[in-house]
């Protein structure tokens, strides 16, 4: 093991205030010295400059790249959450209802791989009911609400049962990747896997499945896999897929491949919806090769996006604004994230990041951000 002593050491025990670390800062710098890495190994392991590292440690820096992030935590051979601190722990009682989702979960897994299991056919009826309740809820960016639909979802599925009808099979597989979405933004990986992998959908209706799939890898830094999957998969790509697969090739860097499958994915676009989430990947990807004004340009085009997206390309924006230098414009933009769908924004480690940044930056808006970090549970 080699000796890790550097500067970052001696700010490990900082709070995560306004002035001291960020909340990857402080993880990156502890699991750093846990691992007994200096700087200088952990950048020829992440393939990322030192004064970056430098930089994110000693808070002058943030996360606001998913390929930074995914490389950071490939070099310290973690889970990328573990740099983020997902799943945070629950703050207020929205939180802790959404939080609770990990417990249904687990029962759920635990009922079903029982062996032996068996169910008949679900209600239908009931089950498509709570299906577009939980759907419309989570449109709405009410993500409580949302998430208290989840364990009646997961009690009326069970099991897969031999036989399952057309219609069951589809409500059963939409069930079984928005609970996993949910998992997915708790930080609960494991266990968004494991409900995923119990949709069992038809042969004609795998794309909402392998679009979560490669969303799930995306967040577990695992992009190339992520390409793989979708690769493997013998199914025609709709924007379900081509859009995080676009995600995932900006994080490996791959430009003209992103950009190809941002095209086919606007050439296939019939709605305002579809456009504005076109429009929203290309933000998302023009983010990764650090083009805040194309972001910004392509942000723009987003006008018509649900509660939960709307709040989630906000947050990028903030980013790209505070990177250009426009604090109150990022801080703006940040609590509009907020104001759209609270629990999304609480639950974004990006937005955790900026809360944390835009308060070491004087503007105008301090106050502003300090009840915004409360509202985060952050110090």
């Amino acid at each position: 093991m080699e000796p890790a002593t550097s500067y970052a050491s001696t700010l490990v025990t900082q709070e995560m205030d306004g002035n001291g670390l960020s909340p990857v800062g402080r993880h990156l710098s502890q699991w750093r010295i846990r691992r007994g890495l200096a700087v200088a190994s952990l950048a020829t392991r992440s393939g990322l400059p030192e004064k970056l590292i430098e930089d994110l440690e000693a808070g002058r820096d943030w996360a606001d790249r998913r390929h930074v992030l995914s490389a950071l935590a490939a070099g310290l051979r973690l889970d990328p959450v573990e740099l983020t601190g997902q799943p945070y722990v629950p703050y207020g009682k929205e939180h802790s209802a959404v939080h609770s989702l990990g417990w249904h979960a687990r029962r759920y897994l635990a009922r079903v791989l029982v062996a032996g299991s068996a169910a008949g056919e679900a209600d239908q009826g009931q089950l498509g009911a709570l299906v577009a309740e939980l759907r419309a809820a989570d449109d709405e960016g009410d993500l409580t609400s949302a998430a208290l639909k989840v364990p009646g979802v997961l009690e009326l599925i069970g099991p897969p049962p031999a036989g399952t009808g057309r219609g069951t099979a589809v409500l059963r597989t939409a069930a079984h990747v928005s609970v996993s979405r949910f998992l997915r933004m708790l930080g609960y990986r494991d266990l968004a896997w494991g409900v995923l992998s119990q949709a069992r959908p038809a042969a004609d209706d795998v794309s909402a499945v392998l679009g979560e799939e490669v969303r799930l890898l995306l967040d577990m830094g695992q992009a190339e896999l992520a390409v793989a999957r979708a690769a493997r998969a013998e199914v025609d790509s709709p924007a379900e897929v081509v859009l995080p697969l676009a995600l995932a090739r900006a994080a490996l860097g791959d430009e003209v491949e992103s950009e190809r499958l941002l095209a086919i994915a606007q050439r296939t676009a019939a709605t305002s919806q579809q456009r504005s989430q076109v429009a929203s990947a290309g933000a998302f990807a023009a983010a990764e090769r650090g083009a805040h004004d194309r972001v910004l340009d392509r942000a723009a085009g987003a006008t018509c996006l649900s509660a939960g997206d709307r709040s989630a390309l906000l947050v990028l924006t903030a980013s790209a604004h505070a990177r250009l230098g426009r604090y109150a414009a990022a801080t703006e933009d940040l609590l509009a994230a907020e104001s759209a769908a609270s629990m999304h924004a609480r639950l974004d480690p990006l937005a955790r990041e900026l809360v944390h940044v835009l308060r070491s930056r004087p503007q105008e808006h301090s106050e502003a951000l300090g009840s915004l970090a409360g509202r985060f549970g952050m110090k």
